[in-house]
């Protein structure tokens, strides 16, 4: 099972790719706490794909067993974790990813993008 929506390279689609994660994995009875990290999580992403990539981009969600959610953009610049003070506004979105994820990473694809991603343990069987 998947979805994907398509986003333009605009502030505003970040609340539409928190949306669209929310509405999707509460359809397949995800459990509040997983539905909640994977928001966090894909707002990140999102962030970046809009803030640094500036291309539209998509959000796919598969299950897998495992939960990996993929945001696409047309920047082939792979992202870099950075490191700022504890007063900064920005820069903890990868490393928040990192942490809570339970794998993730960046695949350069050929047509001059990238797929920036990451996965969350939820088998099927543990929703029913």
């Amino acid at each position: 099972m998947g979805d994907t929506i398509r986003l333009a390279a605009e502030p505003r689609s970040v609340g539409q790719a928190r949306r669209f994660c929310s509405s999707t994995l509460e359809g397949w009875g995800v459990s509040a706490d997983l539905v909640d990290t994977c928001v966090l999580l894909v707002s990140e992403l999102a962030t970046n794909a809009v803030l640094h990539a500036r291309t539209p981009f998509t959000v796919t969600i598969v299950d897998r067993p495992v939960l990996r959610i993929e945001v696409h953009d047309q920047d082939p610049r792979p992202p870099h974790p950075r490191d700022y003070g504890p007063e900064a506004s920005s820069g903890r979105g990868l490393h928040l990813v990192e942490m809570l994820s339970q794998s993730s990473g960046t695949v350069i694809d050929g047509a001059g993008g990238k797929c920036v991603w990451f996965e969350l343990a939820w088998g099927r069987e543990m929703a029913g």
